[in-house]
């Protein structure tokens, strides 16, 4: 499995197009018990950066602001290959997934918060996207930003 790791990385190219096609990805920290807290989220990849939206209470916000280090992970699994496998064990699946490590936090500039949340409305509304953001729905809210650090995208076929 190792070598296969190593040799079935996505290109840059189909990297970012993995991350302009899907819809959720999950966003892993750690928690000050020390147990790791795993969400799934809708998010928008732009300029290197993944951000991410929700209530400006809770969870992932309060781990946030003890620890900045971040996991996302987006994955699409194509197809389950198991035709003409005689072994349970040999079953295998043809996926695409992206593994990124970085640093998150709050985005606390308007215009980056409003320029994200119409990112993220462009993608999963794009009916709605001429729209202007309500001013009261855009401080209710809040914007995390990723900034990766590390990123790296592996398939299998």
């Amino acid at each position: 499995m190792r070598h296969r790791t190593k040799t079935h990385l996505l290109t840059k190219e189909q990297t970012e197009a993995l991350f302009e096609r899907a819809l959720v990805g999950r966003l892993g920290c750690v928690r000050a018990d020390g147990y790791a807290y795993v969400v799934p989220m809708h998010f928008v990849y732009s300029e290197h950066s993944i951000y991410l939206h929700g209530l400006p209470k809770g969870q992932k916000i309060e781990i946030l602001k003890s620890n900045t280090k971040v996991c996302f992970e987006i994955d699409e699994m194509l197809s389950l290959l198991d035709q003409n496998v005689e072994n349970p064990c040999d079953v295998n699946t043809k996926f695409n997934s992206i593994i990124v490590q970085g640093d998150a936090c709050i985005v606390e500039n308007m215009e980056e918060k409003k320029e994200a949340l119409a990112k993220i409305t462009e993608k999963f509304a794009p009916h709605l996207a001429h729209k202007e953001l309500p001013e009261k729905m855009v401080n209710g809210t809040a914007v995390i930003k990723i900034d990766i650090k590390e990123c790296i995208g592996r398939y299998y076929l």
